[in-house]
């Protein structure tokens, strides 16, 4: 018998097929004595029909809630840290704290004033501040005392000036005497002259009393003389108040100068007690007792100590360009801590930089976190998946759906007909499985979903049954 087996892999193997069998029945016919006609066409017919055409899977656009997310690498740093510098010069007298231990910082109100001094963290001494204090303290002193003189100054030419005030009034009133005195003896003179003319009374007599007249015009001037000599006292003397009181204002300057000097040593005083800014953990200390410590000329200086705030840490990690847009203030964030058997922290994006880092084109941002148990430690590994963008009812497709070609999109869409239509589209967020689609789509559309690129716009294909 003929051999009918055959490879349905190509044109050449169908047409082996239909000649094998073209012969086989030709051959039968013959030997059995058939004369029946050969249908050709049914054969073509039926090579035809097993040419089966390129089977697809397809899906429809979805409608769902998208979440795309960034997963970036994190680190975890102490909210507050803090190198704790020497202001002043002095010997270490005491050493109250070494590192890992916990300080407690200053009390505050509910106004922020201070009302307990933060932890003592080490005393230095300077034997040359406290005698410069204690000079300053003598300052003061001198200067209440130069105060209270300059105030019996003033009092002393204030009564200077009362004195010369009764001194003017008493000479105005004097003058004011001496002016009847000399206007009474005019007046007799006149008189007397007039008699001595018609020899009433003696000439004698007209000249005692035109002496008199010009005895009491002298008194008269001398008065005046006497009022002007007391006006210059009493001008003096208010001279002598306005000076009292000038010194009595620069001693009270000087009282205020000394307060002021005695404030700032006393100040550089309180600098020799080292203590704690805030509740934390000492993570440094540079120096031991007895050590001559030099005031800090820079922040570059070594430190005493170094106190770090572990109540409460930033997670700072560096979200790349491409995401970088999206995110903001609030976004929701996983960390995942490596360390701690990948256990996971929930928490929202505190602050971003806004701007980029120019060298790496990536933004800063920073999670806080509360840290009451002490389980997060500066310095540890953590990865962060931030959520850049969220969409309520987002029409999507599976990634493998979209076609990229020269930074178009687009999707191969299965007409009614069997045939590929190669659909331009605009694609929004994403996630790890599905793509936004922006526009391009109804949502109706039968969507090539696996190997779409594998086809061409007009190919005809059988989508494959589900």
């Amino acid at each position: 018998m003929l051999n009918m087996n055959y490879f349905p892999n190509s044109r050449g193997n169908y047409l082996c097929r239909s000649l094998f069998a073209l012969l086989s029945v030709t051959t039968l016919s013959g030997f059995f004595g058939c004369r029946q006609p050969l249908e050709v066409d049914s054969f073509s017919e039926r090579a035809t029909a097993t040419t089966e055409l390129p089977k697809v899977t397809t899906a429809k656009p979805l409608r769902q809630l998208l979440l795309q997310k960034t997963e970036q690498p994190g680190r975890v740093e102490a909210f507050s840290t803090t190198h704790i510098l020497a202001k002043v010069s002095g010997y270490i007298d005491q050493q109250l704290v070494d590192i890992g231990d916990r300080v407690n910082g200053p009390k505050r109100d509910q106004q922020g004033n201070v009302t307990e001094a933060g932890q003592v963290l080490a005393v230095l001494t300077a034997p040359e501040l406290l005698d410069e204090r204690m000079q300053k303290e003598a300052m003061i002193v001198q200067a209440t005392s130069d105060i209270a003189q300059a105030e019996a100054a003033v009092e002393v030419a204030k009564s200077a000036s009362k004195s010369a005030e009764a001194n003017v009034d008493e000479f105005i009133a004097s003058q004011q005497k001496a002016e009847s005195e000399y206007q009474r003896w005019a007046s007799e003179s006149e008189r007397i002259n007039s008699l001595a003319t018609t020899q009433t009374v003696t000439q004698k007599l007209a000249d005692e009393t035109r002496q008199q007249m010009l005895a009491a015009d002298a008194t008269r001037s001398g008065s005046a003389a006497k009022i002007r000599s007391a006006q210059a006292k009493k001008n003096e003397a208010v001279v002598g108040i306005a000076k009292a009181q000038a010194d009595l204002k620069a001693a009270e300057a000087k009282l205020k100068i000394a307060e002021a000097e005695l404030q700032r040593i006393r100040s550089m005083c309180d600098y020799l007690v080292i203590r704690a800014p805030y509740d934390g953990v000492i993570t440094e200390r540079n120096f031991d007792l007895g050590a001559l410590i030099q005031a800090a000329k820079s922040s570059e200086d070594k430190p005493l100590f170094t106190i770090v705030q572990t109540d409460k840490i930033r997670i700072f990690m560096d979200v790349p360009e491409t995401d970088a847009a999206l995110v903001e203030s609030g976004r929701k964030a996983l960390i995942k801590v490596p360390s701690l058997s990948g256990r996971v922290f929930e928490a929202n994006v505190t602050r971003t930089a806004w701007a980029l880092q120019s060298g790496s084109r990536t933004l800063r941002s920073e999670i806080d976190l509360p840290n009451e148990s002490g389980s997060l430690r500066p310095g540890m590994y953590a990865n962060v998946e931030l959520t850049v963008a969220e969409k309520q009812d987002a029409l999507t497709l599976p990634k493998a759906a979209v076609v990229v070609v020269d930074g178009q999109s687009y999707c191969m869409v299965v007409t009614e007909a069997g045939e590929v239509t190669r659909t331009p589209i605009k694609t929004g967020i994403r996630s790890a499985t599905d793509v936004e689609i922006a526009s391009g789509l109804a949502g109706g559309e039968n969507v090539i979903v696996a190997n779409a690129a594998a086809f061409q716009d007009g190919q005809s294909v059988q989508m494959a049954s589900k």
